[in-house]
């Protein structure tokens, strides 16, 4: 007897085939729906996003491979174990290059442009400017969203962790698009926009009382949700070329043209 064909064999269905907008989580949705998307946009919110976000703003470029830093000449704003915190971001000159180590969000970004897709760190943060360079890149074809999460354990290796931070940047970016006519979007993405509708209107208290936003505040750095809650404080679109994010909108236009 012929076994039936399983949901991941079914490329067309796991693709999400049909819809504008996509959304699937973590490395697995990066290589699912790369294979079908002109744009992905990684939300990592706390905080590899909103460290690309702030530090590309700031008219940094950044290295999202660790490995190259030193060839590259790229300087390190923290420890070389640990990520820049979006609180304890250094003024920096306009031009620096900087690596960011990050062992969810770049290596997101980084398997996303491997795919053919192009790669978008988006976040609360800058959710409006993300969708509209996400659209501009895509080139007609679907665009996916990819919240991060997280991983499960002390040294991040067991399985993913949905992360809310994570589900509700990225419900940001979905509502973004549609606003900017992306449709249809899939169920799983649609979703994500109605948990970050619903949760607006307390969005930095369910930052900070997430596990992701007591983890910080544990660590002494409350902060971090604060600058990570502000939606739309960005017109900032980090997109991955040739292995750095750059702003999207200083190198091909802004969001009115």
């Amino acid at each position: 007897m012929r076994r039936p064909a399983s949901l991941v064999e079914d490329l067309r269905v796991v693709d999400q085939d049909g819809y504008a907008v996509r959304l699937e989580w973590g490395l697995d949705g990066v290589h699912v729906l790369g294979r079908s998307c002109g744009a992905l946009v990684v939300v990592d919110v706390l905080s590899f996003s909103t460290t690309t976000d702030l530090l590309v703003a700031a008219g940094c470029s950044v290295l999202r491979a660790r490995k190259q830093a030193g060839r590259a000449g790229a300087v390190f704003v923290a420890g070389d174990m640990s990520p820049p915190r979006p609180s304890l971001l250094p003024e920096l000159p306009t031009g620096t290059l900087v690596a960011l180590p990050s062992p969810n969000g770049a290596t997101l970004a980084t398997t996303a442009s491997g795919s053919g897709a192009v790669a978008l760190a988006g976040c609360l943060r800058n959710a409006r400017a993300v969708a509209g360079a996400a659209l501009r890149v895509a080139g007609g074809r679907p665009v996916g969203v990819v919240p991060a999460g997280e991983r499960w354990g002390p040294t991040h290796e067991g399985g993913l962790r949905p992360a809310i931070e994570d589900l509700l940047g990225a419900g940001a970016v979905v509502a973004a698009l549609a606003g900017l006519g992306a449709a249809p979007a899939s169920p799983e993405a649609v979703l994500a926009a109605d948990a970050f509708h619903a949760a607006r209107p307390r969005l930095s208290k369910v930052l900070r009382d997430c596990v992701s936003g007591r983890e910080l505040a544990d660590a002494g750095l409350p902060a971090d949700v604060s600058l990570a809650a502000e939606v739309d404080a960005s017109d900032t679109a980090p997109v991955l070329v040739a292995g750095r994010f750059v702003d999207a909108w200083a190198r091909w236009g802004n969001t009115d043209g």
